[in-house]
């Protein structure tokens, strides 16, 4: 009797200390799946006019982005270079996953904004990162949040009904990112003495 009784202690101790280690790894998982933190200076590199990721800045040289752009491909790439449209004031260059635009007027000025559509300042984009995980990650309490326009999003086709902006002014730069159905998209650098789509 005493032995079937030290038996009952003895598993209902390690039911406990099973139970309460449950209790940790549910909590570990759900930590593990809150914002990754972030080791890249996102408003630094902005003030520079760069995206890490965008193989050229805001300022970038035209002649050289269109000559240079095909060096950056990577092997396997289904982008071979840039596809380039020109409109009337506007000259739009397209390199699949970054974006480099120019006015016609101010093209001696360089690209006017670049814009990344799959990854920037270690954010990875398309649904992975909220605007609050941006907010977080930028570490900056000066920034405006608000519906996005057509001018904060000119380089998409349409422009959603539930597509948000947040926007900071870093030096001479306006850093953008855009939001559709609450998660990052894309994101914008301008120069908006040179670029004024």
């Amino acid at each position: 009797m005493l032995f079937k009784k030290i038996l009952l202690i003895i598993t209902a101790f390690c039911f406990t200390l099973a139970l309460s280690g449950c209790g940790e790894a549910s909590t570990d998982k759900t930590s593990s799946q809150s914002a990754p933190s972030h080791s890249v200076n996102i408003l630094a590199f902005a003030e520079k006019g760069e995206i890490p990721e965008v193989p050229f800045g805001v300022g970038a040289n035209v002649a050289e982005v269109k000559s240079g752009f095909k060096d950056t491909i990577e092997p396997g790439s289904e982008i071979e270079d840039l596809i380039i449209d020109e409109g009337v004031t506007t000259v739009w260059m397209d390199g699949g996953n970054s974006m480099f635009c120019y006015e016609k007027a101010n093209e001696s000025a360089g690209v006017g904004v670049i814009i990344a559509k799959e990854y920037a300042y270690d954010l990875s984009l398309g649904g992975v990162y909220t605007l609050d995980d941006v907010i977080e990650a930028v570490g900056s309490e000066e920034y405006t949040r608000a519906a996005a326009t057509e001018a904060d999003a000119f380089f998409l086709p349409v422009l959603p009904q539930n597509a948000e902006c947040v926007s900071y002014v870093t030096g001479s730069y306006v850093l953008r990112f855009i939001a559709i159905d609450g998660y990052l998209s894309s994101v914008t650098l301008t120069n908006p003495t040179v670029w004024n789509y």
